[in-house]
This record gives C-alpha cells, sequence and structure tokens, in this order.
C-alpha cells in the first residue's frame, strides 16, 4: 500500500460544506486529545450522537465511460419521491432475516430486521434510500438481496437497476453500494479512503455530492487516479451536510476492469455539534 494523499492534495477539501459547518468540523476534531484516540471511542460507543459506518464497494467491469462503483455496474438511478421500498431475494428458499437501516420521506432514518419472503416482494416503508444493510443471522442468505423503490420484478425476483436502491451479493452479504445519504440533522464527516486498482489497470475515482434542497449544486471531482495499487486518502474530516448524497465513480481510459473502496465515515447527531 503507497503513503496515504491528503485529500487537499487534490483541491478544495471543503467543497461540501458551508462555513457553520466547517466550524463543527473543528469542534469535533478537539473533542478528544488525538483523532485516533477519539474515533477508538467512537467505535466503542463511548461517545453520544456518534457512530462510524464503514462505506465499501466493489465493481466487477469499470471501463471507459463514468459509472457508479456496484455490482450491478451502469449508473444509479436516484429517485427523490418517496415510495414503498420492497425486499427481495434471487433465491426462492431465502427466508431469514435482512437488516435494513433507511432513510425515510423526512430524511429520518429507519431501521429493523425484516424478513425475507423467497423472490416474493417484502414491503418495508416508504422512503428514500438505503444506507445499510446485512444479513442478520448465522446462516447466510441462499441468493442475492435487493431492495427496490417499484414492483419490476421478474420471476426471479430481481428488480429492474432502474428501481434497485440497494443490494448485496451471496458472497458479501452486506450492502456493496459506494453512496451514502446523510440523515436529517446529521452531519457525516470523512476520515479516511482505500481505493483499489488491479494489476494493469489505472482507473480515476470521483466524489459526487447533491442535495435537492439547494443547499449543494451536483458536484463532481476527481478524488486520485490509481494504478494496480490500493491508495489511501485521509479525508482530514471532510463535512457533508445534511440530507446531501455523496456517492463514488470510476472510469478508466482504455480496457476495463474491477475497481473496489473502502470508506470508515463518522456519522454524528448535529444536537453534539452545537457551537
Amino acid at each position: 500500500m503507497t503513503e496515504p494523499y491528503n485529500i487537499q492534495d487534490f483541491g478544495p477539501s471543503d467543497l461540501m460544506t458551508s462555513e457553520v459547518i466547517d466550524e463543527r468540523r473543528l469542534k469535533v476534531e478537539t473533542q478528544a486529545k488525538s483523532t485516533e484516540d477519539f474515533i477508538l471511542k467512537v467505535s466503542k460507543g463511548l461517545i453520544p450522537g456518534h457512530r462510524i459506518q464503514y462505506i465499501h464497494s466493489y465493481a466487477p467491469d469499470i471501463g471507459t465511460s463514468e459509472e457508479f462503483i456496484w455490482p450491478l455496474n451502469g449508473q444509479y438511478t436516484f429517485n427523490d419521491t418517496p415510495s414503498t421500498l420492497w425486499l427481495t431475494s434471487s433465491d426462492a428458499g431465502d427466508t431469514g432475516l435482512v437488516f435494513i437501516r433507511w432513510i425515510d420521506e423526512n430524511y429520518d432514518e429507519q431501521q429493523g430486521a425484516y424478513q425475507l419472503n423467497g423472490q416474493t416482494p417484502v414491503a418495508i416503508g416508504a422512503g428514500l434510500r438505503v444506507n445499510q444493510a446485512f444479513t442478520a443471522g448465522v446462516s447466510q442468505t441462499l441468493g442475492d438481496i435487493y431492495v427496490s423503490n417499484a414492483l419490476t420484478h421478474g420471476g426471479n425476483g430481481i428488480p429492474t437497476q432502474a428501481t434497485t436502491v440497494m443490494m448485496f451479493e451471496q458472497k458479501t452479504q452486506t450492502r456493496s453500494m459506494a453512496l451514502f445519504t446523510v440523515p436529517r440533522n446529521h452531519t457525516a464527516f470523512g476520515l479516511s479512503g482505500y481505493f483499489s486498482s488491479p494489476k494493469n489497470r489505472d482507473n480515476d475515482f470521483f466524489w459526487n455530492v447533491r442535495n435537492t434542497l439547494g443547499l449543494l449544486p451536483p458536484i463532481n471531482t476527481n478524488v486520485v487516479s490509481v494504478y494496480q495499487t490500493t491508495t489511501e486518502i485521509d479525508f482530514k474530516f471532510t463535512s457533508i451536510p445534511e440530507e446531501t448524497d455523496a456517492w463514488f465513480t470510476a472510469k478508466t481510459e482504455t480496457g476495463s476492469g474491477r475497481v473496489s473502496l473502502r470508506i470508515p465515515t463518522l456519522i454524528v447527531n448535529n444536537d453534539y455539534l452545537s457551537i
């Protein structure tokens, strides 16, 4: 692994913040004697209103067109109209539980363990995005798991890609999507990111944000170019405001190949960021 880059090396570190949120960021940084001690305390659940979430994903065949990083390839379709979210499996025999943390119509987080009914859709509730999902049991699912925002499933329980808001493959058992939507009254702070490109491949990774409330226009910035290695980027607590979608895309100049990423992210309730 190469030495970590700083996000400042690639452009303004505060593209996704306002002055107020920047002040909040500084407050967060001073809550512990060192960043490492602070993050360790958060990971142990010792700091109220704070949690760490790992955003991780891969794409098996990124080519010369910029694409969202997830196992399905292609782009993710954003739907900003709340609709019923439906849980399915690609295997008719799946009846286990899946933990899902999702964003409702008010951008509040909801969560629960929902029981699969094989390839038959199970209603979760009205919402917009799914921020986290994994198998909630000791037994793996038999198939790939999907959450969609419409009943567009074929007989195999797989929704169309345009209506898929979350998926994970049977081999991973946890959400594989390079996307996070910041809940209402929360701020997300980027800690670091690990970006991987396979042997003999050179890939550009792009950081994207959007906010339908008009707080941020759609922004697309190049984060890093990675050639046949894993590169760590230190995000220096770059903050992303509430109700904002943040996601990663990638492309290459020639050919195609697999890319992957893993991003530890600090999620903080804004009540604990008051000045």
